[in-house]
């Protein structure tokens, strides 16, 4: 904005400018909290989520349990988020998505899976969400989820992605490998010995050791280690969002 003072303008800069001449330190931009509305059966639940969310700084302006005061309190306050438990919907999930959609086109949701099982790959492309997240996932990821989807990105639980990506892992070693072969992989990836796998399968320890070393061959592996490790899941202990009460939760930069 200029000013003018005897014949002189003067521009407002737009950088503050101190005493001595130089650019005042500019504050970061801090960023925007989102407001939310929370749908779950669980009050117990609900209530970790809220306060997770409350203690990041974001705002919940309604939680629900029921889908008609879900749509009730998503068209009254218009959140940024809608976060949709699994056990709200039941196999719904995509009518109500739309009808979420239709009352309030800017709001993103969040879906909350119940169990790592229940839901595919092909789910996952057919659901028109923002955000999915496993309801028993650790804090860290309730908080980067909301942050993550609240600035336009999609996001979903890493541990559902590991799933799959097992899931589609264990698939191939399958479809290559004779049914026979596929159990003394398993076998192997349950921890047992030749000798022990072979009194498993009614075999002897010699055709055990010949079908170990077709599966090196056709899954290009260097031994029992890594067919193991190719077969076993990966399980890693999590800090339930249900569990708020009990922990401090962590706070994020």
């Amino acid at each position: 904005m200029a000013t003018k003072v005897d014949g002189f303008h003067f521009i407002k800069p737009a950088v503050p400018i101190e005493g001595d001449g130089t650019c005042a330190s500019h504050e970061p931009e801090i960023d925007k909290m989102a407001t939310l509305v929370i749908a779950t059966h669980h009050e117990i639940a609900g209530a970790g989520i809220e306060a997770l969310l409350k203690a990041a700084g974001h705002n919940v302006v309604a939680r629900c349990s029921h889908e008609d005061d879900l749509l009730c309190s998503s068209d009254a306050f218009r959140p940024d988020i809608v976060m949709l438990a699994e056990d709200v919907v039941g196999q719904e999930a995509a009518k109500t998505v739309s009808q979420l959609r239709a009352n309030n086109s800017s709001a993103a949701i969040i879906f909350l899976v119940e169990e790592r099982d229940a839901i595919t790959a092909s789910d996952l492309l057919d659901l028109d969400v923002e955000g999915i997240l496993l309801s028993g996932a650790c804090a860290t990821s309730l908080i980067d989820c909301v942050r993550s989807v609240h600035h336009g990105r999609k996001w979903i639980d890493p541990d559902l992605l590991r799933r799959f990506a097992i899931a589609e892992r264990s698939s191939q070693i399958t479809s290559s490998l004779t049914s026979r072969e596929a159990d003394v992989a398993h076998l192997i990836s349950q921890g047992l010995h030749n000798k022990q796998i072979a009194r498993e399968l009614h075999l002897s320890e010699g055709t055990v050791k010949m079908h170990l070393h077709h599966i090196y061959e056709k899954l290009r592996l260097s031994g029992r280690t890594q067919l193991a490790l190719s077969m076993a899941s990966v399980c890693a202990p999590k800090v339930s969002v249900t569990e708020v009460a009990k922990r401090e939760p962590k706070t994020l930069g």
